[in-house]
C-alpha cells in the first residue's frame, strides 16, 4: 500500500506554540474525568463498494500527523493542561470480517462505543468495513469531544485530504507553567468577582416555560444510552416545506425538534421550549479543539407552527441577536471552573443539567469531508454520543434530545439522539417519533443505513 508523502510534525519547530486547553475544552475534560460522562462525536460514511480503501488509509495516515494527533498532557500545579502532540494519538483499522447485509447501522453503533483515552490514546479511531455482498464500504470516525468538536474534526479531515501540513505544539517548560498558572488564577478571580458584582442586580427571568407530562415510571434496564436515528431527506422537499410556511431550513429544524419533544410527552401545548443553537466561532488558522458558542431560541409549542413558521423563525433570529450576552455568561462559568480542582468541580456540577433541546445546523458539508479523499460522495451520518453504562446518569441530568442537520448535495441529513432514557429509551421509539413528526410536515426520510 503506497501512502502519500508525509512531512508533518516529524519534529517540533522552535517557533511552535504551547497549545493549552481552553475553558470549553476543559468542560469536556471534566465531563470525562470528573463526571464519568465522556462525550464522543461520530461521523459515519457509507460509500459504494467500488471505492479504493487505500485512499482512506492514506487520509488516516495524514490524520495521525495533523491536528487530531494530540492527547491531554499533564499539568504542574493549578495551571491549564496542554496538548501533547504525537502521531500515536489515533487508531486506524480495517475490519477483516465483512458486515452482514443491512448491518451498517449496528456496526456504527458498536464503533461509537469503542473505548477512547484522552491521556494515553487512542483519542480517536477511524474504522473501515465492507459489507458481505461488496455493495458498501462504511467508515466510522469517533473523536473524544475534548480533542475536537465537529468543526475541528471537519478541519482535520479537510486538511488531511488536501495534505495540508499542521505545526504541532510544543511541551511547556516550568517557567511557562508558572506564568500560565498565575494567569489562570488571576483571570478566574477577576471573572468570579465580575460575576458576583453583576449578580447583585439580579438575573432576568427566562421566558422558558416547560410543564410537560409526568415522567412515566419506567424500568430503565433495557434503555439505550443516547439512541440515535439518522435519516436522509430530499433537500428540495425539505426546503419547500420550510419556505412554503414562511420559514428557513433552520427554523424548520427547530420546529421538528420541538415536535418530537411534544410527541414523547416531554413538553405540552403552550410551553415555551429553550432550543439551544450552537454557533461556531472558529476562524482561519484556529487551533482550538472546541470553538463553539451557543444561542437559545425560545420556541412556543403552538399547533399553528405546522402552517406558519414565522414565530419560530423570529425566535431563532432573536436568539442570535442575544448571542454575545449569553455566550459571555457561559464563558465566565467555564473560566472559573477551569481554575478549580476536580473535587470542587464535582461538587459544583452535582446539579448540572444537559440541554432539553439542542439543534446543531452545520449547513453544506465540504466536498473533502464527504468524499474522504476517495473522489466519491458518501451518504453521511453525524452524531454525538454520551458514553455510559449507567443510563440513570442521563436521566438525572434531565436532558431531552439533540439533533444535527447538514446538507449533502441533493439531500439533507437529519440526525436525532435521545438523552432522555425515560421517554425515548431506544432507537425504535426515536424512529417512530421522528417518522411521525416528519409526516406532519409532509416529509419522509430514508434511513442512513438503508
Amino acid at each position: 500500500m503506497k501512502l502519500a508523502p508525509l512531512g508533518w510534525f516529524t519534529h517540533v519547530s522552535r517557533d511552535a506554540p504551547v497549545d493549552r486547553l481552553t475553558p470549553d475544552d476543559d468542560l469536556f475534560l471534566k465531563m470525562d474525568a470528573v463526571l464519568d460522562l465522556p462525550v464522543v462525536t461520530q461521523t459515519l460514511w457509507r460509500f459504494p463498494g467500488t471505492i479504493d480503501v487505500d485512499a482512506i488509509a492514506s487520509v488516516a495516515e495524514r490524520l495521525h500527523r495533523g491536528r487530531l494527533g494530540r492527547l491531554v498532557g499533564g499539568r504542574r500545579g493549578p495551571g491549564r493542561a496542554y496538548w501533547r502532540y504525537t502521531p500515536d494519538a489515533g487508531h486506524f483499522a480495517i475490519d477483516t470480517e465483512p458486515l452482514p447485509a443491512g448491518g451498517e447501522e449496528a456496526w456504527g453503533r458498536t464503533r461509537a462505543l469503542d473505548p477512547l483515552d484522552i491521556v494515553n490514546g487512542p483519542s480517536w479511531r477511524l474504522s473501515v468495513a465492507r459489507t458481505v455482498d461488496d455493495a458498501s464500504v462504511v467508515v466510522s470516525l469517533t473523536i473524544a469531544h475534548v480533542i475536537a468538536d465537529g468543526g475541528a474534526g471537519t478541519c482535520a479531515i479537510v486538511e488531511a485530504v488536501n495534505s495540508t501540513p499542521y505545526l504541532a505544539g510544543t511541551t511547556p517548560g516550568i517557567a511557562d507553567d508558572v506564568l500560565d498558572a498565575a494567569d489562570l488564577l488571576r483571570t478566574a478571580g477577576t471573572t468570579a468577582y465580575r460575576v458576583w458584582r453583576e449578580s447583585r442586580g439580579g438575573s432576568p427571568e427566562s421566558p422558558a416555560r416547560v410543564t410537560g407530562n409526568p415522567a412515566p415510571d419506567t424500568d430503565l434496564a433495557g434503555a439505550e444510552a443516547t439512541p440515535n436515528v439518522t435519516v436522509l431527506i430530499p433537500h428540495a422537499d425539505y426546503a419547500a416545506a420550510a419556505t412554503s410556511r414562511g420559514g428557513t431550513d433552520n427554523s424548520l429544524f427547530a420546529a421538528l425538534m420541538v415536535g418530537i419533544l411534544k410527541r414523547c410527552g416531554r413538553v405540552s401545548d403552550g410551553d415555551v421550549v429553550p432550543v439551544s443553537l450552537p454557533v461556531s466561532t472558529r476562524t482561519d488558522g484556529d487551533r482550538r479543539a472546541n470553538a463553539t458558542s451557543g444561542a437559545t431560541a425560545f420556541v412556543e409549542v403552538a399547533p399553528g407552527r405546522y402552517e406558519d413558521l414565522t414565530d419560530v423563525r423570529v425566535a431563532c433570529k432573536e436568539a442570535y441577536g442575544r448571542l454575545t450576552e449569553k455566550s459571555s455568561a457561559v464563558a465566565n462559568s467555564a473560566v472559573i471552573l477551569q481554575a478549580v480542582n476536580d473535587s470542587i468541580a464535582r461538587r459544583l456540577a452535582a446539579n448540572a443539567t444537559t440541554p432539553l433541546c439542542l439543534a446543531s445546523n452545520f449547513g453544506p458539508m465540504p466536498d473533502e469531508f464527504v468524499t474522504l479523499g476517495t473522489g466519491t460522495r458518501a451518504t453521511m451520518a453525524i452524531r454525538a454520543v454520551t458514553v455510559t453504562e449507567d443510563v440513570t446518569q442521563l436521566r438525572d441530568r434531565k436532558g431531552g434530545i439533540s439533533g444535527w442537520l447538514g446538507i449533502n448535495d441533493d439531500h439533507v441529513m437529519l440526525s436525532v439522539s435521545s438523552l432522555d432514557p425515560v421517554r425515548i429509551p431506544d432507537a425504535s421509539m426515536m424512529r417512530s417519533l421522528l417518522t411521525d413528526e416528519l409526516a406532519a410536515w409532509g416529509l419522509h426520510g430514508t434511513g442512513w443505513g438503508a
